[in-house]
């Protein structure tokens, strides 16, 4: 009986030391690890950077969690309701955890042999979320267990389904309530329908397999089972489960709204300044608010006129034929995988299908396409008359014939690209008449284009569109590119020859001129556009008529390094060769910087820079920036080095290097303006541009050579 006795004592020692074991394991391993719970007290998610329109129109949206943090309050009760019902019944009852559910989801993965169900109430739902990871282990199962209870007393119900509704991931992007009923319905949450509730409470399992984008049919089973729960919760009645249940499905379109299309490239720069200034992290999270300068119809106006541009001139470059031509016993397979890309119908204006050519009726110079099976229309010769053959010597820039044949752009078997352009109503014999879609044939321009523009006196930048989509190429001609500005950098050049002592009545010379060296026998001989000249003419006449022998001449007067330094003061950053070729515009420059310089002279003189963001500020609405410059996102760029002294590249620029040491000593001469008999020193010729309408013009050619020379025999400049 004793050792019994000392049995059960000792039975009853190891209980208790076994326990007290337990205890500091679970104290050591659970206990001491688990994350302080004031950190749901500063409850800060990652939010959307948001860049709007002048009007207020969102023109971008920058995120790593598409996320919109909406009050409890205005969440309405049956969308509360819906996640209730569908993930924890018994949420107003529970401390945290709710046992019934725990035993139910242990039996299916004991009868299972794995992990099926979880059993996990809202509560437990928001400690993993926000406090653990999402690991399927029995070490996390048991914490989150600890922290739902630690939760429960530490929030209210209402608080914790704030967190739970703004956190939670909802598939196509969306975290949380609101930006799910953006995502799937285009309205706010408090907006949505029984129905439409039921869907998005429905996604929670599985939001990636559920989301009705991908998987419409699942979708809908999740909303009946939804549906079904809240009807046995006693949410709703029978009629409102039918009503829901019979409700018509109208997802929210994904397609990119026609301001987010137009405006990209005005986008993508707000997106690279935060970028450059805040940090990506602060960009994607910190949910950002920046009022841009961008006024909507403005940049829609600027995005099609930049397109339709580079359309036109893309035509007047001919057509470069089909997209293939198709063996006629190929057709079947075609005409099945046309019916399904193109869809059925009907198209926007401006939506673009292909089409098969099966017949061309060349007396009536019609031509019949296939857009699919069952699916057809018809071109003529007015539609495609543009269609000639391309031609390598034309440059697109003037206008070119029309094509008599259809035959010479369509024939049956080609795949071609259409593009809707209207409706025509058809009157069809014995019925009533018939609106049918128009079609032109489509040709992807190859060219690509840039526009800018820009309010004087404050600089704010109405419209930007950097290229011809942003679709197919996202680099931003107006700020990444450099392309020589041709005959528009003259503006410049002859501000510098006002800024010098000439006038609008300065007599110059539109004669010919060239540059040969002696040495190598290179020779530059510039040219006006029409190749002919006009002699003796003003200032303003040279200006006006754009001549670019004259151009010359008045840069051959000024020096090279006073227009440079011009060009600066215009606010022109990029590198410029200091030759005479500048009076061409052969130095490279992006076309903001053009702007830029240009816009000094209706500002009188004054330097305005390009603002495209006007505040910025960060999610409690304070301000961090404003009024910024589209020239601040190079601030982080080394400004490009003047060229030096290299040797030249080809023979033609080799001789340029030889006239220019030639002529800048000319820099040093006097500014023009003296007496009309004076003559200019070292025998320089009055073939230079003389001041104030003394025209002088009748120095021998040779005083020009003497001028381009400086008494250096190894080049000269010579008339022709």
């Amino acid at each position: 009986m004793r050792s019994l006795i000392r049995f059960a004592v000792a039975l009853i020692m190891l209980g208790v030391f076994a326990s007290a074991a337990a205890l500091v394991a679970f104290q050591a391993l659970i206990l001491r690890e688990l994350p302080d719970l004031r950190s749901l007290d500063d409850y800060r998610p990652n939010l959307i950077t948001r860049a709007y329109s002048i009007e207020g129109q969102v023109i971008g949206e920058f995120f790593r969690e598409r996320r919109e943090i909406v009050p409890i309050e205005r969440v309405p009760s049956h969308v509360v309701h819906a996640f209730v019902a569908a993930e924890d019944d018994a949420f107003y009852e529970h401390q945290g955890l709710d046992y019934a559910s725990i035993l139910r989801a242990a039996w299916a993965n004991l009868r299972a042999r794995g992990i099926r169900q979880g059993g996990s109430t809202i509560t437990q739902q928001v400690a993993k979320t926000f406090l653990l990871s999402s690991e399927r282990t029995l070490l996390r199962k048991i914490k989150d267990m600890v922290l739902a209870k630690r939760i429960e007393d530490h929030l209210d119900k209402n608080e914790i389904l704030y967190l739970y509704l703004n956190q939670i991931y909802l598939g196509s992007g969306a975290y949380g309530i609101e930006a799910a009923a953006q995502t799937y319905y285009a309205k706010s949450v408090d907006e949505l329908s029984i129905g439409e509730a039921a869907l998005i409470a429905g996604l929670v399992p599985a939001p990636s397999r559920y989301t009705p984008f991908q998987n419409l049919e699942a979708a809908k089973r999740r909303q009946r089972f939804v549906l079904r729960r809240l009807f046995e919760e006693g949410y709703i009645t029978t009629e409102q489960r039918l009503q829901a249940f019979e409700e018509p499905w109208v997802l929210a379109e994904r397609e990119i709204e026609e301001l987010r299309e137009s405006s990209a490239y005005f986008a993508e720069e707000v997106r690279r300044y935060l970028v450059e200034r805040f940090g990506a992290d602060e960009v994607l999270t910190g949910g950002l608010q920046v009022w841009t300068t961008l006024q909507a119809e403005h940049q829609q106006a600027a995005y099609e006129a930049v397109r339709q541009g580079l359309r036109a001139h893309d035509r007047r470059r001919g057509y470069r034929g089909p997209i293939r031509a198709v063996p006629r016993d190929e057709w079947p397979e075609l005409l099945a995988e046309l019916t399904e890309t193109n869809g059925a119908g009907p198209w926007d204006d401006g939506a673009r299908v292909r089409a098969l050519v099966v017949e061309v009726d060349q007396k009536e110079e019609r031509a019949r396409l296939m857009l699919g099976d069952g699916q057809e229309t018809v071109l003529g010769i007015e539609d495609v008359s543009w269609a000639r053959r391309p031609d390598p010597d034309v440059d697109g820039l003037g206008p070119r014939g029309q094509i008599r044949h259809i035959r010479t752009a369509l024939k049956p078997g080609y795949l071609v690209e259409l593009e809707k352009v209207g409706d025509a109503v058809v009157s069809v014999e014995g019925g009533e008449p018939e609106t049918v879609p128009r079609f032109d044939l489509h040709q992807e321009p190859l060219a690509e284009g840039a526009l800018l523009s820009m309010k004087i006196p404050s600089g704010h930048v109405p419209a930007m569109v950097g290229g011809y989509s942003f679709r197919r190429s996202q680099f931003n001609r107006v700020v990444q590119s450099r392309r020589q500005p041709g005959s528009a950098f003259k503006p410049i050049i002859y501000a510098t020859a006002l800024n010098n002592g000439y006038t609008p009545a300065t007599i110059v010379y539109d004669t010919p001129i060239v540059y040969e060296d002696l040495e190598t026998g290179a020779r530059w001989k510039p040219e006006n556009y029409e190749e002919q000249f006009y002699g003796p003419i003003t200032l303003r006449e040279a200006l006006a008529r754009s001549r670019n022998i004259a151009t010359i001449k008045i840069l051959r007067g000024v020096g090279v390094r006073p227009l440079i330094r011009t060009a600066r003061a215009l606010g022109i950053r990029s590198p410029l060769e200091p030759d005479l070729s500048l009076a061409l515009g052969s130095s490279e420059v992006t076309l903001a910087e053009l702007l830029r310089a240009y816009a000094t002279f209706p500002a009188g003189g004054r330097l305005v820079d390009p603002v495209f963001i006007l505040e910025i500020l960060d999610r409690e609405g304070r301000l961090l920036e404003k009024d910024v410059s589209l020239f601040a996102t190079e601030l982080n760029v080394p400004e490009a080095p003047e060229p030096t002294e290299r040797a030249p590249r080809s023979e033609r620029e080799r001789a340029l290097a030889q006239i220019r040491e030639a002529i800048e000593p000319e820099e040093n001469l006097p500014p023009p303006g003296g007496r009309g008999g004076d003559r200019p020193r070292d025998g320089v010729s009055d073939d230079r541009p003389t001041p104030r309408g003394r025209a002088g013009g009748n120095r021998l050619a040779s005083q020009a050579a003497q001028a381009a020379c400086r008494g250096k025999d190894r080049h000269h400049q010579r008339p022709v």
